[in-house]
Order: C-alpha cells, then sequence, then structure tokens
C-alpha cells in the first residue's frame, strides 16, 4: 500500500487533516491559560465546558445531516466558520484591538466548526476506503495527529503569549487555504445510491442499514441516535472505547500529579524531578510515532486484527499499570515505550472495526456518537485524578489493569469471526 494509491479525497483529507489539527494544538491548550488569567479560572472552566458541551451537541446533529444531504457542503459551511473565527481572533488580538468578549465568542465559534467537521471527514474516510487499505489509512492518519500536535505545541508556546495576532494570522491563512481546498478538490462522497427519491433506503444487505428497506430512512435527529443507541454491537465497540481511551486520559492528569509529588530520581548523572520524567515520557511517546508509525501500520497490517488488537492492548495496559505506581526511572521509560507500542497497535485496528461495522446511510451519525466515547473517557480521565487522591498507588494500578483487560474483552467479542458473531451476539445487527 502507497499513499499514491489511495483515493484523492484522503490523500487531500491527511494533508489538511495536519493543518486543522496544527492549527487547534497551537490555540485550545493555551486558551485555557490565557482565559484563566483575563477571566479568572472559575469563568475560563466553565467557558471550555460549555465548548466541549456546544460541540459534542453540534457534532451529533452533523453527523445526522451530513447522511442526509451530503458530506462536502457541511465540511465547506464548517470552514468557512472557522475561517471567519480565526479572522475575528487575530483582529481582537491586534494591536489595533484587544477583546476578551471577541475573543471568548470566536473561541466557542471555532470549537462549534470543529465539532461539524469531525464526524463528517471520519465519514468521509470510510466513504472512499476499502477494508484492506484502512490499516494504512489510519495509521498514517495517527502519525499524522501526532506529528500536529507536536509542532502546534511548539507554535503555541512560541508565539502564543506575546505574539498572539501573528499566531491567529497565520492560523487564519492556513484555514483559508484549507477552504479553497474544499470547494475546489474535494469530491462529495455521500453515496447517494443509499436512498431513493422517496427517502427509503436501497441497500439490500440488512446488517449494513439501520431500518428496513420498505421504512422511512428520513428520520429526525432523535430517532437516529436512538437507533444508534440501540445497535448493541456498537454498543459494545462504545464501552471499549471508553475503558481504552480513559487510560490514555490518565497520563497527563493522575499519572502527571503523582510523578510531580512522588517522583525523584538520577539519570546519566543529573537528577530530575517529577515533571522532568513526565515530559521525558511524553518525548518518548511523540518521538516514537513520529519515527516508526507509518512502516508499523503496514506491518501489523499482515497479522489477524484479533492478535494484533490482543497483544496491543495488553503491552498498552501494563504500560499505564506501571506509571501508576513506579518510581524506577528505567521502568518508567521501559512502560512509556510498551505502551506506545500498544496505542500503535490497538488504536488502527480499533478504527477499522469502526469502519466495518457502521451501515453505510448512518456514517457520519455512527462517527458522531463515537467521538462522545472520547468525551465520556475524558470525564473519566478527570475522574481518575479525584479518585487517585483517596486510593493508594498500587490500587490504581489495580483499577488501570480492569480498565484495559475490560476493553480488550468488549474488543475481542467484536473480532470473532462472523459465525461466531452470530453465536454470541444474535441481536448484534442495528435496530
Amino acid at each position: 500500500m502507497k499513499y499514491a494509491d489511495l483515493h484523492p479525497n484522503i490523500r487531500i483529507r491527511i494533508i489538511t487533516d495536519f493543518f486543522t489539527d496544527l492549527t487547534q494544538k497551537s490555540i485550545i491548550p493555551f486558551m485555557a491559560i490565557y482565559l484563566s488569567v483575563q477571566i479568572g479560572a472559575g469563568l475560563a472552566g466553565l467557558l471550555l465546558t460549555v465548548n466541549i458541551v456546544a460541540s459534542m451537541i453540534v457534532g451529533l446533529g452533523a453527523g445526522h445531516w451530513s447522511d442526509r444531504i451530503g458530506r462536502k457542503k457541511l465540511m465547506v459551511i464548517a470552514q468557512s466558520l472557522q475561517v471567519v473565527a480565526l479572522l475575528c481572533l487575530a483582529i481582537a488580538n491586534s494591536p489595533w484591538m484587544d477583546s476578551i468578549i471577541v475573543t471568548c465568542l470566536m473561541f466557542l465559534l471555532s470549537s462549534l466548526s470543529s465539532g461539524i467537521t469531525v464526524p463528517i471527514a471520519n465519514a468521509m474516510i470510510v466513504d472512499v476506503s476499502s477494508e484492506h487499505e484502512r490499516h494504512y489509512v489510519y495509521g498514517l492518519q495517527y502519525w499524522t495527529t501526532n506529528v500536529a500536535v507536536t509542532f502546534g505545541a511548539l507554535m503555541g508556546g512560541l508565539f502564543f503569549e506575546s505574539f498572539r495576532f501573528l499566531l491567529f494570522s497565520l492560523v487564519c491563512l492556513e484555514s483559508m487555504a484549507t477552504l479553497f481546498i474544499l470547494v475546489f478538490m474535494i469530491q462529495e462522497t455521500m453515496d447517494k445510491r443509499v436512498y431513493n427519491t422517496t427517502g427509503q433506503s436501497k441497500d439490500s444487505d440488512p446488517s449494513n442499514r439501520l431500518m428496513e428497506a420498505n421504512g422511512p430512512i428520513q428520520r429526525n435527529i432523535l430517532k437516529t441516535y436512538w437507533a444508534v443507541f440501540q445497535d448493541k454491537r456498537f454498543m459494545i465497540f462504545f464501552t471499549a472505547t471508553v475503558l481504552a481511551v480513559s487510560l490514555e486520559f490518565q497520563l497527563d492528569k493522575y499519572i502527571a500529579v503523582r510523578l510531580k509529588n512522588e517522583f525523584t530520581a538520577q539519570l546519566f548523572g543529573s537528577d530530575i524531578s517529577g515533571l522532568h520524567m513526565f515530559s521525558l515520557i511524553m518525548v518518548i511517546n511523540t518521538v516514537l510515532v513520529a519515527l516508526v508509525a507509518i512502516p508499523y501500520s503496514r506491518w501489523i497490517g499482515r497479522f489477524p486484527s484479533r492478535s494484533i488488537m490482543t497483544f496491543g492492548m495488553l503491552l498498552y495496559t501494563a504500560g499505564f499499570t506501571v506509571l501508576a505506581f513506579s518510581n524506577w526511572a528505567w521502568l518508567l521509560i521501559l512502560s512509556a515505550i510498551l505502551l506506545t507500542i500498544g496505542e500503535l497497535m490497538y488504536a488502527p485496528v480499533r478504527q477499522v472495526t469502526l469502519a466495518g461495522m457502521i451501515p453505510d446511510s448512518d456514517r457520519a451519525a455512527y462517527m458522531a456518537a463515537d467521538g462522545l466515547s472520547y468525551n465520556v473517557a475524558a470525564l473519566l480521565g478527570s475522574l481518575g485524578l479525584t479518585i487517585g487522591a483517596f486510593l493508594p498507588t498500587y490500587a490504581m494500578a489495580g483499577l488501570y489493569v480492569l480498565m484495559g483487560l475490560g476493553a480488550l474483552v468488549f474488543f475481542r467479542m467484536l473480532l470473532r469471526k462472523p459465525e461466531e458473531q452470530n453465536e454470541h451476539l444474535p441481536c448484534a445487527d442495528a435496530s
């Protein structure tokens, strides 16, 4: 599999998604600090919560409507809103104007734009990729996302505090270029053959639809997501994702705080603090992903998905479990390597599994619902910090083991052979 062999939409989306992620990661992590200084930590936290909830809501709406009116229209609308938001952010933080109110409003608009774009972009990739391509595509996407996070954090660190006008101007220009590409180069990918002119499904495969062929497809949004969350196979997948991703959200919360409070050691003859150790773990994760993600995704694609998922989740869980209690520097470094390798194995398989189980007629809706799993996982990550204040480190490690093994059990249920799925999941088809 080569990059040039992919559908043009996928090649373009991988590039534009890189710059979109770069934009978001150069702003969002630093906006929390900026707002805390400008309006106080309490109001800043409330505003960020409103942004997350609003992004979730519009994402669900975007997923529903994208499956009915097409991907490209909504993506162009969302990107246009992003351009307006970033342009106004630049003006509101320019030498001629300094408005915290406009900054807050435009930051919300930017979050809404991202909430619309993400599920649609994910559905678009599924629209035009085959099953054998997806290991490579998702491995490549995972790599570009991590590289974008690294460079975005670097840009934000250099420019956000003292050169916000320059930063917002640069990302606004990038957003304008992305809008141009969407308008003139991206093709519509929603298969209109899924629907006929009366609004009824023409998909003859019962496993690839949410309703009977003679049932109404033009449902309202509540009925759409009621059907999605009644899909038993998807809810098993949703639960597995929440458990797995919750471990990832522990890294910059409970684990970071624990290391700061408990860890001191010498490495290469130098004293290192817990914060230094946490930074080293993050660097190891980023560098490994940047160096090996693409060739690694090609290599593991040769093996059965169930085996890759099993071995990957075991390494991933083991890595986080050790980080929960150990204060031995070299063991922490080894754990960082193990969890990164494990994540490189399980994450593409997770995406491929999702792409293969969702019905053609509601791809974007399922992608939006999948996005909720990350929000739930983020809440559990924050809860882990609270629980960790009362539990000893070994108890937290045991909790991580249960979460990781629970995710593995649910993922393996979904990766059974078709005849095994029918035996163990008799009601697995979408309702």
